[in-house]
């Protein structure tokens, strides 16, 4: 057949030889540009709402203070407790018991730890705590999230669950199928002890689903309730803990969306995801778990890390993209404390106009873990959206990361769709 062909070719004038030339250059053309096409077409996991949300105690950081101060264990270091807590450049946090604030306290709601101020406390006991306080405060944000993008829990195909301050069998995942009124046959996965970075570990894991589960999506929520983990040692690594860390809660809906779907006009895409772990940051950050609680240790030399570290991954996330650091307009940096904000800005290059959500979710939340960085995008979002509504441009796109134990530097690209 292939003779006959060629021999039927040669029999043709040459017009009709270049005619068929032509069109074979067409559908190769085409071919080509079919192909080349699927970042246009190609379905991008979009943050269609979120939502976040607290306990309902507020602490003020003298009010704080004040307790750490009265703790009979903190002997060595109580000279420096006002130091410690007046250089975190943060104003409030919120706890889930009432023992940092007794004047706020609600009725029948009891003080967690003894009166004797030392603050010791079985962890099973701790873990039971946690339990009572975050079931109730992780449904109400879920449903915010959830009526924020228009969307019921018939669509939800994939529940993620993350959280480094309460490990349970059955687990949160298994409460909130019943108190959200989720399929039983929901999808679930649990992220746990990634820290301050498990947000951004969650969005991978509930990105996969909405990417390759069209018409389902899949519903992401941290909490953390640091504070039943409460402990008061005589060094300085337990101060600044008690200093910095607080309780939280934040939830997204993801969808997969094709770039144009009217659903995901001017909504935030993640287009990819990118994580690096240091090298020879084994001690920036190390979580444990005793029969005292879970606890963490930070070294003095994360600060140094995250300054080093930091401008080869933006760099190489971007340069996948083809991307520079002015081509961003927003920045969504885990606030995890004043010298991680400070020193992610050192190693960027960020202005503190670049880094003024960080700032202010670190001045009223203090650090909540992994919601820390939701709180952030949450706040980035509202101003998106707020242009939006006056009839401007909005935002284009950004970064948002946090920080692993190990440490892991772990960030999604944001892009407006």
């Amino acid at each position: 057949p292939r003779l006959e062909m060629l021999t039927m070719l040669e029999a043709l004038p040459m017009e009709a030889k270049y005619a068929v030339a032509a069109c074979v250059v067409l559908l190769t053309v085409a071919v080509l540009v079919a192909v080349s096409k699927p970042s246009e077409t190609r379905v991008v996991p979009t943050i269609l709402g979120i939502a976040t949300g607290n306990p309902a105690y507020r602490v003020s950081q003298q009010e704080a203070l004040a307790i750490a101060e009265k703790c009979p264990d903190c002997t060595s270091i109580r000279p420096v407790l006002a130091r410690i807590y007046g250089n975190s450049r943060i104003d409030y946090r919120y706890m889930a018991v009432p023992d940092f604030t007794p004047d706020q306290r609600v009725a029948g709601d009891e003080n967690f730890f003894s009166s004797d101020m030392c603050f010791k406390m079985p962890i099973e006991k701790r873990l039971d705590m946690f339990r009572e306080k975050s079931v109730p405060l992780v449904t109400k944000v879920c449903k915010e999230a959830l009526a924020n993008a228009g969307v019921s829990t018939d669509e939800i195909g994939k529940l993620v669950v993350v959280s480094s301050t309460g490990f349970l069998g059955p687990g949160l995942d298994c409460e909130l199928i019943k108190t959200l009124g989720l399929s039983r046959g929901v999808d679930r996965s649990l992220i746990g002890f990634m820290g301050c970075a498990a947000a951004m570990n969650g969005f991978r894991v509930a990105n996969d689903y909405a990417a390759s589960h069209p018409g389902k999506m899949a519903l992401m929520c941290c909490v953390e309730i640091s504070s039943v983990h409460t402990t008061f040692d005589d060094n300085v690594n337990d101060a600044i803990l008690h200093a910095i860390f607080a309780d939280g809660c934040a939830a997204a809906v993801i969808s997969g969306e094709r770039p144009g779907a009217k659903r995901a006009k001017g909504k935030f895409g993640v287009v990819d995801t990118h994580g690096w772990l240091m090298e020879g940051t084994e001690d920036g950050i190390t979580l444990s778990i005793n029969e005292n609680g879970i606890s963490c240790v930070l070294s003095k030399y994360l600060p140094q890390y995250i300054a080093k570290n930091m401008g080869g991954y933006v760099d190489d996330f971007l340069g996948k993209h083809h991307l520079q650091k002015s081509d961003l307009d927003f920045w969504a940096i885990h606030p995890g404390g004043r010298r991680i904000i400070e020193e992610a800005q050192n190693g960027l290059g960020l202005s503190e106009e670049q880094a003024k959500y960080s700032w202010t979710v670190l001045s009223q939340y203090g650090n909540m873990l992994s919601p820390s960085v939701m709180f952030v995008l949450e706040l980035i979002l509202n101003d998106h959206n707020k242009e939006l509504a006056q009839g401007k441009r909005g935002l284009k796109q950004g970064l948002a990361f946090s920080f692993s134990p190990g440490v892991g530097a772990e960030g999604i690209l944001l892009k407006v769709m």
